[in-house]
């Protein structure tokens, strides 16, 4: 900050009321004309002009003013004009990567692979590299969710886990690397955006082929699901959709008691469910399903008829018509 200065001077051969030091308003004559006879002939009275300084010749540098668009080309104004909008990209880019724009920015320094490691060893086993069943529970419990819930199979996904009710330690860390969380808070945080993810088909198809290898006893050499595993598997990963068909295919499996669900069958139920209709009417067994697909229809179809059949007579009784006796009632 700068300062101003202010300075005045005074003169001193004089009073406050413009007199001499004489005590006379004007100079002494003959004082004066005694001082100049005096002088020797050699010397020169002094001049009755004082005597000027030298003026030093300053030399100020003007800057030439910038030629406005007016004067200069075609290429030299595109030159510019691009360069300026370069330059504001580029402070866009910025502000976009440094969050200016309102919208928080997660980097990469904001997962700590350590803290992740530590919360393993929370739920990790005693005896095993590994979270099983019971700190699975714990770790369940903390995240609030419900073991049997979607979110957990969704999580599972994500974390590629290989078996179920157990996390290896490379499962774990690579998932939370994944979802670029290494706390509870932070895992729950991104229960959103899993739902979000695997809302879309082709995410959803992966989430479906992966919950039938979940399900499989890999140690015990399984290559089929057992039905009471597949079930349960099945009304959980189509629990965020409405398949109308899928309970009764349920119910065919369980009533027939069929023991296992291949690879194959898995796979094609789900174009099952895309292809053919609640009624069942469209479909076609010449065409390559799985056997299966060919007795639950006609499981199907014989239960529709006898519903109608019993449908109907109770509509006759109602009526006053026994159908099974052929006589009134």
């Amino acid at each position: 900050m700068g300062k101003c200065f202010s300075s005045c001077t005074q003169t001193s051969g004089s009073d406050s009321h413009g007199k001499t030091k004489s005590g006379l308003p004007f100079p002494d004559k003959s004082a004066t004309l005694t001082a100049r006879t005096s002088l020797p002939d050699t010397q020169s009275a002094p001049p009755l002009v004082p005597k000027r300084e030298p003026v030093i010749a300053t030399t100020t540098t003007t800057t030439a003013a910038a030629p406005t668009t007016h004067h200069l080309s075609m290429e030299q104004q595109f030159r510019i004009s691009n360069g300026s909008h370069r330059s504001s990209e580029r402070s866009k880019g910025m502000a976009t990567r440094n969050g200016l724009d309102g919208v928080p920015r997660q980097s990469k320094s904001d997962f700590s692979e350590s803290k992740v490691n530590r919360l393993f060893e929370r739920y990790r086993d005693s005896a095993e590299d590994a979270i099983l069943a019971d700190g699975m529970e714990r770790f369940c419990q903390d995240l609030q969710v419900n073991p049997a819930e979607f979110i957990v199979l969704v999580l599972a996904w994500k974390f590629q886990a290989s078996a179920m009710c157990r996390f290896t330690r490379v499962e774990f860390v690579n998932g939370c690397r994944a979802l670029r969380a290494d706390s509870i808070k932070g895992i729950m945080n991104k229960f959103p955006d899993l739902k979000k993810e695997v809302k879309k088909e082709t995410t959803f198809k992966d989430l479906y082929r992966f919950t039938f290898n979940f399900g499989l006893d890999v140690e015990g050499g399984q290559r089929s699901l057992p039905c009471d595993m597949a079930v349960p598997l099945w009304k959980l990963v189509f629990s965020q959709r409405q398949v109308k068909i899928l309970d009764r295919w349920c119910d065919f499996l369980l009533d027939q008691q069929v023991r296992g669900i291949s690879r194959d069958t898995w796979q094609m139920f789900l174009n099952f469910t895309e292809v053919i209709g609640d009624d069942l009417s469209n479909y076609d067994d010449n065409e390559a399903w799985p056997s299966l697909f060919d007795d639950f229809v006609e499981y199907e179809n014989e239960r529709q008829a006898r519903k109608q059949q019993e449908n109907q007579r109770t509509e006759n009784i109602d009526d006053g018509y026994d159908d099974s006796e052929g006589i009134m009632v």
